[in-house]
């Protein structure tokens, strides 16, 4: 409820200016002309506070301190002297004498005058003032009375002037916090006739206040919309009845066509009982709801992606950065695995707890290692356990929240359940051993059949297939694709089944005619592998062993990098053992000869990256060829 002051002053002008203040800020104003109708006004509707002027007709101010502070019925509420006149400060003792609670002189600035008023209320619930016999004797009151009054008479008159002009002096002041003050404040006769109008109407409308003083109320229809021309009719019924209206939001019109949002406040401007007018308030509050609009807009961006979050397969979590990984937050779709959310936010339940003992030391460790080297994010795949004890994968995709001076404050990560993929995967490693276990077979099959054919060489493919593993682990090569290097060159001569036995173990040289079949080898090799199930490319492999960096191999003049890396890996091993191994049209050349071959045509038939390896193999890793007997 709104707090009421009783203003008593023999001058309406300093009546209605300390009522315009006052209401400004949301106080009810009773007003009086002197002491006796403030008291019968009191009577009927007792204020909160009662201000008071000290000469006036009637009944002065200190007779109504005396007497106010003298019933039972008013003593408790705060009267407060604001008066121009005053001779010294025996004027302030003898007020205080009589139970007044402030003396107040004429002229303060409209914000220290509220903020000595605001004091004065807030002490009426924890203090009272109590009335002094004025000397003990009621002739010496009269005495006292008599003296303060006489000089007060007698400086009103000679100081007539200079009070006419500090009152000029305390307009003009409040002129310039009327032109000065941010919001638009606005005023209206009774019969609705626009009086003033603050100059901050520009600022915020875009319009002057010559626009609207003078003119009817009705002038203000051109910035109202629809809805609040409508809102403002209704107040202005309100009004009329001398009610106040409390902050009601507007959406007006800017001169400039834009909507401006205002909270405007009303109150009835009162005056011997009667509405001789009205007072607003309207504060520019578009920013506020705009921001209000944008957080709105924002809470419901937050609450459509929580929604979407909640129903995704993948739970949110958010771990604070210390021993255990305590849980700030994570989604409800944790019920996937059993829990609620409430489970890990109170504590009951610790993250590190959920973590299979296996794996709890390896993530760990891994977190550690990744923050140390700054990563901001990271993926982990490990195990967890149910709330019914079923053990679950989770891929865990981790940012990492670091506060200003680097350190680390929180984990946020994203879960996805990929205990499937995982199973899967284990299914597909098992098909994948067991074809290699076949694959094996098969080739130790065909690796017999080839030597079977051409004894002379038996042993080469199985040398060319330690020397091309060596060669591709000293490239550090995957381990998937050394397998598949010494799986390939353990079957490259394949081919050379579909070659006459007699050529192959042929002692002397060969025509052309035969050396064209033999060179058929490779593509024969590659009509057999092509059809055979792999996880490598084995027939391509086969195909391309004897093809050469310039592109002057065969069978197809493939060059460079067009080249698989395993073919050209296959090379190099290819030729050394071939050139350092016996063969039926010619004896041993010797590992140095083959060695001497590989480096003089580097870069030219062999890849330099594979010839520099093998190199290094023989002359500084001590790598030996295995003989044929083994």
């Amino acid at each position: 409820m709104k707090e009421k002051i009783l203003i008593v002053d023999d001058n309406d002008n300093n009546r209605y200016m300390l009522e315009i203040l006052l209401k400004s800020q949301e106080y009810d104003v009773i007003s009086a002309e002197n002491g006796e109708e403030a008291l019968a006004k009191a009577r009927l509707n007792p204020p909160d506070m009662i201000v008071t002027d000290i000469l006036m007709p009637v009944m002065d101010g200190y007779t109504l301190c005396r007497q106010w502070k003298s019933d039972e019925a008013f003593k408790h509420i705060p009267l407060v002297f604001y008066t121009a006149e005053y001779t010294g400060l025996k004027n302030e003792e003898f007020a205080s004498s009589l139970g007044a609670d402030r003396f107040i002189v004429k002229p303060q600035e409209p914000n220290i005058l509220l903020e000595m008023l605001k004091e004065v209320l807030a002490k009426k619930h924890t203090s009272m003032q109590t009335t002094t016999n004025p000397l003990g004797e009621e002739m010496e009151y009269f005495r006292q009375y008599n003296e303060i009054l006489f000089r007060k008479l007698e400086k009103k008159m000679s100081d007539l002037e200079l009070a006419n002009k500090e009152l000029r002096v305390s307009e003009e002041k409040y002129r310039l916090s009327f032109e000065n003050v941010t919001d638009i404040i606005y005023t209206t006769d009774a019969n609705l006739n626009i009086l003033t109008v603050s100059p901050s109407v520009k600022k915020i409308l875009g319009y002057n206040p010559e626009d609207f003083v003078g003119r009817p109320l009705s002038a203000l229809g051109s910035i109202h919309t629809r809805q609040s021309l409508a809102q403002t009719l209704s107040d202005i019924h309100m009004i009329e009845r001398g009610e106040t209206i409390p902050a009601t939001v507007y959406d007006l019109i800017a001169k400039d066509g834009s909507i401006k949002y205002c909270e405007v406040i009303r109150s009835p401007v009162m005056r011997e009982g009667k509405n001789v007018g009205m007072i607003s308030v309207a504060r520019d509050i578009t920013e506020r709801m705009h921001k209000e609009e944008e957080l709105k807009a924002a809470f419901i961006k937050r609450q459509e992606l929580e929604f979407i979050i909640n129903h995704s397969p993948a739970a949110v979590w958010l771990w604070k950065a210390v021993e255990g990984w305590p849980v700030e937050y994570v989604s409800d779709n944790i019920s996937l695995y059993g829990y609620a959310p409430d489970d890990f936010t109170s504590g009951r339940v610790q993250y590190t707890s959920i973590v299979y003992s296996d794996d709890l030391s390896r993530v760990s460790a891994e977190v550690e290692q990744y923050v140390k080297e700054g990563k901001t994010e990271f993926t982990q795949e490990y195990r967890i356990i149910t709330k019914s004890g079923e053990i679950r994968w989770i891929d865990d995709r981790t940012w990492v929240r670091r506060k200003s001076d680097g350190s680390v404050s929180h984990y946020q990560g994203i879960a996805i359940d990929i205990t499937k993929r995982k199973l899967a995967e284990k299914a597909l490693e098992e098909t994948l051993e067991n074809l290699k276990k076949a694959l094996n077979t098969t080739i130790q099959v065909m690796v017999s059949a080839v030597e079977s054919r051409d004894p002379y060489t038996a042993g080469h493919q199985l040398r060319v297939a330690d020397m091309a593993r060596a060669i591709a682990v000293e490239m550090g090569l995957s381990p998937d694709r050394i397998e598949g290097i010494y799986m390939a060159a353990s079957i490259h001569d394949i081919g050379k089944l579909a070659i006459p036995a007699e050529i192959l173990v042929k002692p002397t040289k060969l025509t052309d005619i035969e050396f064209s079949l033999v060179k058929e080898h490779a593509n024969k090799g590659y009509e057999i592998l092509k059809g055979v199930e792999s996880p490598w490319p084995l027939a391509e492999i086969v195909y391309q062993h004897h093809e050469r960096i310039d592109g002057l191999g065969y069978p197809r003049n493939m060059k460079g990098d067009d080249i698989l890396m395993e073919a050209r890996i296959m090379a190099v091993a290819d030729v050394v053992e071939s050139m350092a191994s016996h063969r039926p049209y010619r004896p041993a050349l010797g590992i140095g000869t083959a060695l001497q071959e590989i480096e003089k045509n580097k870069n030219i038939l062999y890849d330099s990256a594979v010839a520099d390896a093998c190199l290094r193999l023989f002359r500084e890793k001590g790598y030996q060829l295995k003989m044929a007997n083994m």
